[in-house]
């Protein structure tokens, strides 16, 4: 279920996205010190922590997750994890290519990463374990996982990258196929360059890489780590706040047993006041259907907190969380209608804490007319002259046959 899941949702975003899906993540060595940092760039501002005390035959585990709801428990994604032994991971979406030469071996059935972190101590094991099976549920994203001792590789289906050197980086492009797609990538670049120019390796400076790389907009940084590996200390940002950080001992918090976190909680304040309830959307109240329009709106966290919008069209559609955005600054944000009716468009919001409003005022919207009112003649026309096509090759072919 969780590969369908995952599969479903690279899909979705690739689908919307239009430009690159964008993640970071980077590891260095020096002398016993290992760490791993990571930006993780999403659409959905709702990501949880998971621990897993050790079991039998298992290691202990936390997951930071998207899409996992405390009251529907079984729908998650573990888009990152780390286990008791030092051993961690990260996923990253990249132009769809579908691993074939491993499609003789038998599928796993379940999680097959989440089934490493459960054995696994170290990277050689790790790809042990996926070379024995069938990796087509591969074909949108790649594994990057690093283990204490300082062995990293990029897993990307049948290919595996090592490290060579002292790093490795890795973003939404395959090494092994760059000109596949999504290459360059200025994250990716900037990363290399300050590690390459980097004077000592601390958490200090896997911080400022990860601030160098944030991403802002529609698909933000939602969350930040820089890992000791050797020790099991995450030190963990939120929303590209790199002046706050939480540090977690992960050996501790899998010692508590089986807990969670809703990750925006960890950096709330004792008292967290919601944003007022946006003002109506302000855009056009009339068009027509299949053309975009733009409506715009704002609010103010009594806070001062940064803030996310989630706008509803009133056609069974919204736009999502989209943010964060500043509080007082004004947010725009475009849609178009398919059919003709009356719509309401309203606005909620949400500060980067999990404070919510009500829904606005609504704004009455009218799609009298469609500019694309000619498709289905348009459409009859391409298939009158593919008919057209099929006859004229059936008549030219009996021709031929009478001929001889």
């Amino acid at each position: 279920m969780k590969k369908i899941i995952m599969l479903l949702i690279a899909t979705i975003v690739i689908f919307f996205q239009g430009t690159v899906i964008a993640c970071t993540g980077f590891t260095a060595q020096e002398g016993d010190l290992v760490l791993f940092g990571n930006n993780e760039d999403w659409y959905d501002p709702d990501p949880y922590i998971r621990v897993h005390p050790a079991e039998q035959d298992k290691y202990g585990r936390l997951y930071i997750e998207f899409g996992w709801p405390p009251e529907n428990p079984s729908y998650y994604v573990s888009f990152t994890g780390i286990n008791d032994q030092g051993l961690c991971f990260d996923s990253f979406l990249h132009p769809k290519l579908v691993p074939t030469e491993s499609s003789h071996k038998p599928r796993f059935n379940g999680d097959l990463m989440e089934f490493c972190m459960e054995r696994c101590s170290t990277v050689e094991e790790v790809i042990a374990i996926f070379d024995q099976y069938n990796l087509d549920f591969m074909a949108n994203f790649q594994y990057f996982i690093v283990d204490q001792f300082g062995n990293s590789a990029i897993i990307e289906g049948d290919e595996v990258v090592y490290k060579e050197g002292s790093f490795q980086v890795v973003t939404n492009f395959l090494h092994s196929n760059p000109e596949h797609g999504w290459y360059p990538c200025w994250r990716y670049e900037t990363a290399v360059n300050m590690l390459e120019n980097m004077q000592e390796l601390t958490v200090e400076y896997f911080t400022d890489i990860c601030d160098a790389t944030h991403q802002e907009g529609t698909y933000p940084t939602v969350y930040s780590y820089v890992t000791d590996l050797q020790n099991n200390i995450m030190y963990l940002y939120h929303y590209y706040n790199f002046d706050n950080v939480v540090i977690l001992d992960v050996n501790e918090e899998i010692a508590q047993g089986e807990h969670e976190y809703y990750l925006p909680d960890l950096f709330t304040q004792e008292q967290n006041n919601p944003p007022n309830t946006p003002n109506r959307p302000s855009g056009p109240s009339t068009g027509k259907i299949n053309s975009e329009y733009t409506y715009s709106t704002k609010t103010t966290d009594p806070d001062g907190d940064r803030v996310l919008y989630l706008f509803d069209w009133g056609d069974n559609t919204d736009s999502g969380w989209v943010g964060p955005y500043d509080s007082d600054e004004i947010v725009r944000i475009s849609h178009d209608w398919s059919k003709q009716g009356i719509y309401e468009v309203k606005v909620k919001a949400k500060d980067i804490y999990g404070g919510e409003t009500d829904w606005s005022e609504p704004l009455p919207i009218n799609m009298p007319k469609s500019k694309n009112i000619n498709r289905f003649f348009l459409s009859m026309i391409e298939k009158y002259n593919y008919l057209l096509q099929i006859l004229e090759y059936l008549f030219n072919h009996m021709m031929s046959l009478f001929n001889h």
